[in-house]
């Protein structure tokens, strides 16, 4: 088997730049400056993503808010979903709904969780929030 010798294999140096390495220049440069359009915000941090956390809940933010302030009776598909976040089916009084707020509230209270793992506090964090949310605004939709 023969071998090849070094000067044989070596790209031969004509003095002209390589096509491919200005390919790849234009590239990183095209990334950098996009890199940099987007943390040239006001405070340098990145621009928001349409992906966001925020974004993604920012409808049904919008909707419990427009069920609070018209005065119009609520979305009924809406109302079920906040009853079954309690527990509770549909035609609940609002002693009911005091009472499972209550009751869900002992079992995923944050406090109760301060030496489990960070998994089991977040769950039971978020799980919190949703019951808190669900309880003011049905609380709000009784009046």
């Amino acid at each position: 088997m023969a071998f090849a010798r070094l000067s044989e294999t070596a790209p031969v140096d004509t003095g002209e730049p390589d096509p491919r390495a200005e390919r790849y220049n234009e590239w990183a440069e095209r990334l950098r400056a996009k890199r940099r359009r987007l943390t040239s915000d006001l405070d340098g941090s990145p621009a928001p993503s349409n992906w966001s956390t925020d974004a993604l809940f920012e409808e049904s933010r919008r909707v419990e808010q427009d069920e609070l302030h018209d005065g119009q009776r609520p979305n009924p598909w809406r109302v079920q979903e906040l009853l079954a976040v309690l527990d509770l089916r549909e035609g609940a009084t609002a002693a009911e709904v005091g009472d499972a707020y209550r009751r869900l509230a002992k079992v995923h209270h944050p406090d109760r969780f301060v030496e489990a793992d960070l998994d089991i506090q977040e769950f039971h964090a978020h799980k919190m929030r949703e019951i808190i949310r669900a309880y003011r605004t049905l609380k709000d939709l009784r009046r």
